[in-house]
């Protein structure tokens, strides 16, 4: 009888069991299909079409860069500083490339025509050259000489001197001040600290002036009693007779 009543018993627990089995499938399969669709991936069309565009215009761009680069043609540029009224040398010139096209700039194919002709103002390292900058006339004409002189402050205008000046040379000897040579012409002038016999600040200037001239100049220059006054601002050389 005992044997009976566990053998009822274990059916009914496995009733039991496949009943819960049961019911828990169907609940999840209810579940299951109670759930929302998953939404269709948006497409941006937008963001397609700027990538589109991104890449166009960087293939422009990259474009006119290499046009831009092949406009440009090697010119002529000074690798050393040449002074007002010197010879163009040939080891001062070198060339470089950029976009010329319209300017005075000289071509890399006109130095030999260069180095034949004068500087018309000082020149600095680096200079692109161009046709307004150099004269075929020399300015050291027959009879003609370059003196050198340190002009302190007080003894030049305040605004200084440049290359091409018309200047008077005044002599302050006696205190009174004659000049001594007008029309001489500056072929050059920078700025310079103690080249003095003070030490002080002023300017190193070339004079062209004539031959029986120089030694008075160059004599007054040395123990400063040169004045130098300002004529005529900055005439090219080749206006010279």
């Amino acid at each position: 009888m005992a044997g009976t009543t566990q053998t009822t018993d274990a059916a009914n627990e496995r009733q039991r069991a496949r009943d819960q089995r049961g019911i828990r499938s169907t609940q999840r399969v209810r579940a299951e299909n109670t759930r929302l669709p998953s939404p269709p991936r948006q497409r941006r069309p937008a963001l397609a079409a700027l990538a589109v565009l991104l890449i166009v215009g960087g293939a422009a761009i990259a474009a006119l860069l290499a046009m831009r680069v092949d406009e440009r043609t090697p010119v002529l540029v000074l690798t050393q500083p040449v002074a007002a009224g010197e010879r163009i040398p040939a080891e001062a010139i070198g060339t470089t490339q950029v976009a010329s096209e319209n300017t005075r700039l000289i071509p890399e194919s006109q130095l030999d025509d260069v180095t034949s002709r004068y500087a018309r103002v000082s020149l600095a390292e680096g200079q692109l050259l161009d046709t307004t900058m150099l004269t075929q006339q020399a300015p050291l004409t027959e009879g003609r000489v370059a003196v050198g002189a340190f002009l302190g402050q007080g003894f030049l205008p305040a605004r200084g001197l440049q290359a091409g000046d018309i200047v008077d040379l005044v002599s302050i000897v006696t205190g009174e001040g004659e000049a001594v040579v007008e029309g001489a012409r500056v072929a050059s002038a920078r700025t310079a600290e103690g080249a003095g016999q003070g030490g002080g600040s002023g300017s190193m200037v070339t004079l062209l002036v004539d031959r029986a001239d120089a030694a008075t100049i160059g004599g007054l220059a040395a123990t400063n009693q040169l004045v130098v006054t300002l004529v005529e601002r900055g005439t090219p050389f080749e206006s010279e007779e």
